[in-house]
């Protein structure tokens, strides 16, 4: 039966949201926190000093007469904390808004709620701001410490998609940076990182297994044995490597898959198997030249006490400073902090890439 009403060019809008509350977020990444894969040293402000003292040599030859044989002392190394301030600033200017828009202009009335977003009726519109902004500045703090470059540049010169800002990359060297250049370290060289096109560089079954037992094999024993080790590895290797267990239903010699309250717990060797997906987002994000990905797949065996990050205050990393200010009628949303990251000793260290 046909309706009685005939729409003709009539139009009907779909419903507008008018509450922030029901926004759909995009979900962030699932990586463990800062905290978690890092030791974090607070109170540095200036280059202060590290110090490393090496072990003895050798002691003890045959007496020879009155006078003992002496030994070599204890060699002293450094490193200096080379922290950095950096800032960014969110400002939101309520004229600029369509008068029309439901979701932005909830103000209960004009003056002085038109303008200011930070306190008054329109308060929520803020607030969705500064939890977004305190929500995603923990994520890009974790991007820095790992893929800073003080010399990042764009393809084909450096490693940068073609239309990154460096600027976003190139206020210290992050731990990539120090690793690559630090000869003392193990290197396995994992062979689909230099295929030739995207195919050619994913992993086939087998390879992750086999590339994180060759940096296991790499690695100085006394890292292995410290009880605190973690592989830190991208997606690429996490998955193929639980596809490798699933495959041969490896659940002995330290290889393990343990799921609890949805999340999955893997080991190698009895080493926890962390997955740092922002690594491979990072990468596929920026560091892709058109035709190749730059070594996609990436290992860090290592402790966290051995990849510290440094600055002022950790709560830095978490707040923000939102005003409004009632001469130009802006609302300003502003984060500082300093910051810094350090591979600290090169024998804690075995990677794959």
């Amino acid at each position: 039966m046909a309706s009685l009403i005939n729409n003709g060019t009539f139009t009907f809008n779909p419903e507008e949201l008018k509450d922030l509350s029901q926004v759909i977020h995009q979900l962030t990444w699932g990586d463990k926190t800062l905290s978690e894969l890092h030791d974090i040293e607070t109170g540095i402000q200036y280059n202060k000093q590290i110090v490393f003292a090496g072990n003895m040599g050798l002691m003890g030859k045959a007496v020879t007469g009155c006078t003992p044989n002496e030994v070599a002392g204890i060699s002293l190394t450094e490193k200096f904390w080379t922290p950095v301030k950096e800032d960014f600033r969110l400002k939101q200017c309520s004229a600029d808004v369509n008068a029309q828009d439901k979701l932005i202009n909830q103000m209960a009335k004009m003056n002085p709620d038109f303008y200011n977003i930070i306190e008054g009726s329109q308060s929520n519109v803020g607030q969705f701001l500064i939890a977004k902004v305190i929500e995603n500045l923990p994520i890009e703090i974790l991007r820095k410490v790992w893929f800073n470059d003080v010399d990042a540049d764009n393809a084909p010169t450096g490693v940068l998609t073609v239309g990154t800002d460096k600027t976003y990359f190139n206020t210290f060297d992050g731990i990539f940076k120090q690793i690559f250049a630090d000869g003392a370290i193990p290197v396995y060289t994992i062979p689909k990182n230099s295929g030739v096109s995207y195919v050619a560089q994913e992993l086939a079954s087998g390879e992750g297994l086999s590339a994180l037992r060759a940096v296991y094999k790499k690695a100085d024993k006394r890292l292995i044995k410290s009880g605190m080790a973690k592989f830190y590895v991208t997606s690429t290797i996490f998955d193929q490597y639980v596809d490798d267990l699933e495959s041969i239903q490896n659940s002995g010699a330290g290889n393990t898959m343990i799921t609890e309250d949805g999340q999955l717990t893997v080991r190698f060797k009895g080493i926890e198997v962390v997955e740092i997906n922002l690594w491979d987002r990072i990468i596929e994000a920026y560091e892709d030249n058109g035709t190749t990905l730059n070594l996609p797949h990436r290992i860090v065996l290592s402790t966290p006490m051995n990849l510290k990050v440094g600055t002022l205050a950790e709560s830095d990393f978490g707040e923000i400073d939102a005003f409004y200010d009632r001469v130009t009628k802006q609302n300003y949303m502003d984060g500082i902090y300093s910051i810094d990251a350090k591979l600290m000793e090169s024998y804690l260290t075995a990677v794959g890439y």
